[in-house]
């Protein structure tokens, strides 16, 4: 993509975003990110990987401290908590769909709050999956409530609105 549309993903960014420490926090984790495909490419996905049992583990303690139900006893009802959590008390998407199939975990997100993040990524040449939140919590949560290892099978982002695929291996 050209700089032009990095310029266009960054000046939506600032002009939907008013809080100026999410605003920092943003800027930081997307040239973190970017920085580190450019050095190590697909050796970054280790680190995005562990990022996302970070960001996991981060929602299990919140929940614990903020009084959340948590019930992660099976991925229909880790997946309601994840969908209400996330969706619910922090406004992250508009609406947090799923289905959860044998193997396969799909997830529809609508009006992803954090879809620039993931734009800007993607208009810098950095695959979406890298680094996109949802996604690598999710791997870590499946894999957490599962004990099977998961992959992303397929992530699809228009508008703020995406489908995230996970198979187990």
């Amino acid at each position: 993509m050209s700089e032009e549309e990095v310029q266009q993903i960054t000046a939506a960014f600032l002009s939907e975003t008013k809080d100026p420490v999410n605003i920092i926090l943003t800027s930081v984790l997307m040239g973190f990110t970017n920085s580190l495909w450019r050095v190590s490419g697909e050796g970054s996905l280790g680190i995005t990987r562990a990022f996302g049992e970070d960001l996991w583990n981060l929602i299990k303690v919140g929940s614990v401290m903020l009084g959340e139900e948590k019930d992660t006893s099976t991925p229909e009802k880790a997946m309601e908590f994840y969908a209400e959590y996330l969706g619910g008390y922090f406004s992250i998407a508009d609406e947090i769909g799923f289905t959860v199939d044998n193997d396969t975990l799909k997830v529809q997100i609508k009006g992803c709050k954090l879809h620039h993040f993931t734009d800007y990524l993607e208009a810098k040449e950095v695959p979406r999956s890298v680094g996109c939140p949802m996604a690598l919590s999710l791997i870590a949560l499946m894999e957490d409530v599962t004990g099977e290892p998961f992959i992303m099978d397929s992530l699809e982002s228009k508008d703020g609105n995406s489908e995230i695929v996970l198979k187990a291996l």
